[in-house]
């Protein structure tokens, strides 16, 4: 077996997107030449509801995009747009977020005013109970997806952080009303991402959003007002970093598993009870954010995983080819199986003298700077002379294959009969920690424990395919667990895998099977269930804000 070799990680650079030049002195005066504009490349029509693409900047027409948006409405900053364009997959994905109550005032505020604008008034400042009050009352869910407030004491809240905001909004006392307006009066300028509306930008005119302080084990937690940039005020080196996600969904620094830590991307979950009274409250600024205001990041699709693999592997701008680099090491799939019949193929890209390709199945624990096959939790068949491996036993198998061959690799598990095993754990009652503006819940790897806890599963079995043939059975009476898609490159062989639905060779020879792709939204239901068993067995004994 070759000897697995560490180096340093390779750096993903991508380039800073470049935002459109808007200046609109109007809702109906047309833009200047250099405005990116929408499919039908007609100009904005402000005050209408248009979405702009979190990649590439343009704004486009709600009527002219095809994907449900649902009921929307105009200068909304609470959602995430990928145009066709920008997509993958060639399709327009659209999700909307909950809004604090920041962006519910600043959203109001903006179609106050441009209402005014079409009656003519012209008037900027606007009543806190006459305007502001009523319009946000009239229009919650269009708003946000945060359930309605029954106590009438966010009206006090919105008050207080109207007058805190003095970045973002004007405020006048003088009067028996208070009233309230923009500080940035240009509509246009009004998007989604919300914390770009103050950021500073860089060179290129594209706003960097903030970084929070990766100082500490343990994330923790700043007042609603902390988090804001404020102009003019120096930030030293290193304190600028991009928040948002990249087009596949994950980020491109990301701490690795390693010192037997395992970190798993976090993001806020709307459910939660107690969310939007945490994210007012000021009596927790400074103390660890509760685990169970967030739940585990899940990708829509199925791809390789970038916080999932030796960190010197090379994975492509469509995380599906990936290119090894010196010695023997593993990169896994985002998602994994642990019950029916599926399927996944593998196309050996290139595959240069002295270099190879081990590919199979793993669990979560398999060691990923080694070869697939390894240890006790993975299974792979070999390149070289066809061998298949486990726990670094290696028998024949089959004849070997090479560079242009089509890999298929069929894993038939059985059904699970233990109640506690049917759902993923949710990690809500594990600590959350802070990296390059991003939270992950912090795992301990218990490898030896679970070495000692496996066993066969009775009937479970894998079959290799090459270019459409089967191989014959490869592994049966698997150990029982999760299984991912795995691949371990020796030196620079690259690989590319198909996750389906579609398959250059699909298995003749099975009658039923799913693609590996499927496992995505399998992966939302089942931790879907999992959150919400952790509330309900959890009521009461949550913390109040």
């Amino acid at each position: 077996m070759e000897v697995s070799e560490t180096s340093a990680d390779s750096k993903m650079i991508t380039d800073d997107s470049q935002s459109s030049n808007m200046d609109l002195e109007s809702s109906t005066t047309p833009p200047d030449s250099e405005v990116v504009t929408c499919y039908c490349q007609k100009s904005r029509n402000i005050g209408s509801v248009e979405l702009q693409c979190s990649t590439c900047i343009k704004w486009f027409h709600s009527e002219c995009v095809s994907c449900f948006i649902g009921k929307c409405i105009p200068f909304m900053a609470n959602y995430h747009f990928c145009c066709k364009n920008c997509s993958p997959n060639g399709m327009e994905s659209f999700q909307k977020k909950p809004a604090t109550f920041t962006q519910m005032c600043y959203t109001a505020l903006a179609n106050l005013m441009h209402q005014s604008k079409i009656k003519g008034d012209m008037q900027i400042m606007f009543s806190k109970d006459k305007d502001i009050i009523p319009y946000i009352d009239k229009n919650w869910e269009d708003l946000t997806t945060n359930p309605r407030r029954i106590k009438l004491t966010w009206h006090t809240t919105i008050h207080k952080i109207m007058a805190k905001e003095s970045e973002m909004f004007l405020c006048d006392e003088m009067m028996s009303d208070t009233t309230f307006g923009l500080l940035n009066q240009d509509l246009s300028k009004i998007g989604p991402c919300f914390d770009l509306l103050i950021a500073p930008v860089s060179k290129t005119g594209a706003p960097l959003p903030e970084m929070v302080s990766t100082k500490g084990r343990s994330a923790k937690r700043k007042t609603p007002f902390d988090s804001q940039f404020q102009p003019g005020s120096k930030q030293k080196k290193g304190e600028m970093s991009v928040m948002k996600l990249p087009l596949h969904g994950y980020p491109l620094e990301h701490p690795f598993n390693k010192d037997g830590y395992r970190y798993i991307l976090a993001e806020p979950d709307p459910h939660a009870p107690n969310k939007q009274a945490f994210d007012e409250s000021l009596d927790w600024a400074g103390k660890p954010i509760p685990g169970y205001l967030y739940r585990i990041y899940l990708a829509n699709e199925v791809y390789l995983a970038l916080h999932d693999r030796a960190p010197q592997l090379k994975v492509a701008e469509n995380r599906l080819t990936v290119t090894g680099d010196k010695g023997y090491s593993m990169i896994r799939a985002t998602h994994g199986v642990r019950t029916g019949d599926w399927y996944y193929e593998v196309i050996v890209n290139d595959m240069p003298a002295e270099s190879a390709v081990r590919a199979g199945w793993s669990q979560s624990l398999g060691n990923l700077q080694a070869p697939c096959g390894y240890d006790k939790f993975s299974y792979s068949w070999r390149s070289r002379k066809g061998t298949v491996f486990h726990e670094s036993h290696g028998k024949h198998y089959s004849d070997g294959f090479h560079r242009k061959d089509v890999l298929g690799f069929y894993i038939s598990l059985p059904r699970v009969t233990d109640p506690e095993k049917l759902l993923p754990p949710t990690h809500k009652d594990k600590p959350l920690v802070k990296f390059k503006s991003h939270l992950y819940y912090e795992d301990k790897d218990h490898v030896a424990e679970t070495v000692k806890d496996l066993k066969p599963a009775p009937g479970s079995k894998m079959v290799m395919y090459k270019n459409g043939k089967t191989q014959g059975l490869a592994f049966s009476d698997l150990f029982e667990g999760v299984y991912f898609p795995a691949v371990s490159l020796y030196r620079n062989s690259t690989v590319t895998c198909n996750f389906g639905p579609i398959f250059k060779y699909p298995p003749k020879d099975i009658k039923t099977y799913k693609p590996i792709s499927e496992a995505a939204s399998q992966a939302m239901v089942q931790s879907s269930l999992a959150d919400i068993l952790f509330h309900i067995e959890n009521e009461g004994n949550l913390p109040e804000f």
